[in-house]
């Protein structure tokens, strides 16, 4: 009996030693100590067996062979934790003398910085800035700018109807209507908004795209007025020696009407694909106010005149940062975007 103890405290020992982990450990205190098929255990239960004159003897070495197993299990336990402590903290170890990583800074969307240079320009001009609805109804896109009943714009395949009287804004000139409908001349306002149209998208359009519509009405109000005021705006945008042309055009809203390009950028005026090789970029529309449309809002048009333009944003951040296509502005390509501080 005696041997016998002796020899699980030697196995013991050498099992726990071994253990490499907690789970290991585990399975050797069941092992010796477990109270169903432990050595010790078991050994305990066979005391009862031996002579009277030998079971003190035998109970006191098993005592000693239990308290020195699970003195092994403790201390091996502690050994095994600070193994594992010890690895946490190489694993998470920080390198002080490593560079450190620079988080990245967002910059501004080209679109966006045109906005806010031409908010600025607005502003130093004397016009108030406003916002309008991207959702709009028939009346305000269409009706009371004096759109003809069978003019192709209002065909649903041309604009994005919600319903047979609402749909998404086609151009930003639904602001005339709202903000003269409201206040009295003398009226100076430029608005910034989205615009929706259904456009096939290329390196010159889209579907969705910016406009700034800027008009103005008094009396007095002539076509010079406007050419100098749009003269001002593209030539803080792109620089004093930005030319501006300007043809003849149509417009139900304005009469007469024109619309106006700056030289392009890209090519100097030389020609490429972006201003179709005339050395041209077509970036608006303008007009005097049609009679018609201040009737609409109650204005006198023998009494008061006014010019509007609207200009497409897009087209403009094409231009000022020399971008040959205008789908880069609506990509996720980060280096693209990066460029643009």
């Amino acid at each position: 009996m005696l041997e016998d103890l002796k020899q699980i405290a030697a196995q013991a020992e050498q099992r726990i030693r071994a253990a490499r982990d907690a789970a290991a450990l585990e399975q050797a205190r069941i092992e010796f100590l477990g109270r169903k098929g432990g050595l010790l255990t078991k050994a305990l239960q066979g005391l009862g067996k031996l002579p009277a004159d030998q079971r003190p003897a035998a109970g006191q070495l098993a005592n000693q062979v239990r308290a020195q197993i699970e003195s092994l299990l403790t201390n091996r336990a502690d050994e095994i934790e600070a193994q594992e402590r010890q690895a946490r903290l190489a694993a998470e170890m920080l390198d002080v003398t490593l560079p450190g990583r620079c988080q990245r800074v967002g910059t501004r969307h080209p679109v966006t910085q045109v906005m806010d240079d031409l908010k600025r320009i607005a502003i130093g001009m004397g016009f108030e800035v406003v916002e309008s609805p991207d959702v709009d109804t028939y009346y305000h896109n269409f009706q009371a700018l004096n759109y003809a009943t069978d003019h192709p714009a209002m065909d649903e395949q041309d604009s994005f109807y919600l319903t047979d009287t609402v749909l998404l804004r086609t151009q930003t000139s639904t602001s005339q209507i709202r903000e003269m409908g409201r206040r009295q001349p003398p009226v100076r306002v430029v608005c910034i908004g989205r615009c929706h149209r259904r456009e096939t998208v290329d390196i010159r359009r889209g579907h969705t795209f910016h406009q700034f519509e800027g008009f103005q009405v008094d009396r007095g109000i002539t076509f010079a007025d406007l050419k100098g005021t749009l003269a001002v705006f593209v030539r803080e945008l792109f620089g004093p020696e930005t030319q501006i042309q300007f043809r003849p055009d149509f417009f139900p809203f304005t009469e007469p009407s024109a619309d106006y390009s700056v030289t392009c950028s890209l090519c100097k005026g030389e020609g490429c694909d972006l201003c179709k090789h005339s050395g041209w970029l077509e970036i608006g529309g303008c007009g005097m106010i049609h009679p018609n449309v201040l009737r609409n809002v109650g204005y006198d048009p023998e009494q008061m005149s006014g010019w509007a333009f609207g200009l497409g944003i897009d087209r403009l951040a094409q231009q000022r940062f020399q971008i040959g296509d205008m789908r880069l502005f609506y990509g996720s390509d980060l280096r693209f975007l990066r460029q643009f501080n």
